[in-house]
């Protein structure tokens, strides 16, 4: 699998800091994965995909969906200061609904960075996937596990765990 250049990526921390190396814990700090179950959007740089990689036995990561996204958004969103996201937020970014919000940051007209200073919270608490983890969580994704990119096979695992 290649890992594409354009894009937005979604990485869901899956393993907890048991015996973390100490740099492999700085990374995790800096893409803001503290915990297990915390997702994260990113834009497709090298300095983040160089991250993910180093922090790969770690975090599952690919391409998310629209569809995916816009279900992220309604019930797992969090705002400064409130509960949850409501219309307002979406037509603070100049959209109707979290559907052509979602399809507009997938396309890149919406960046990552207009959502944080719109006030969305950068992480994402999802719950452990229903019906559990269908491969090993201490193996890549290319090798039968769970972890490591994963393309568009991301959605599956971020469907079940919002």
């Amino acid at each position: 699998m290649e890992e594409s250049s354009k894009g937005l990526l979604f990485a869901v921390r899956l393993r907890g800091t048991a015996a973390d190396n100490p740099d492999v814990r700085k990374t995790m700090e800096s893409l803001r994965l503290e915990r297990t179950f915390q997702a994260r959007l990113l834009e497709n740089t090298p300095s983040n995909l160089g991250m993910l990689r180093s922090a790969k036995a770690l975090v599952a990561w690919g391409e998310v969906d629209p569809e995916i996204l816009g279900r992220l958004l309604v019930k797992r969103g969090e705002r400064d200061g409130a509960d949850g996201l409501d219309e307002g937020f979406v037509k603070l970014l100049g959209k109707t609904s979290f559907e052509d919000l979602a399809k507009a940051v997938v396309a890149g007209e919406v960046g990552v960075q207009a959502l944080y200073r719109a006030g969305l919270k950068p992480r994402f608490r999802l719950h452990p996937p229903r019906g559990g983890f269908k491969r090993s969580l201490r193996r890549a994704a290319t090798d039968g596990g769970e972890l490591g990119y994963r393309g568009a096979d991301i959605n599956h695992l971020v469907k079940r765990m919002i």
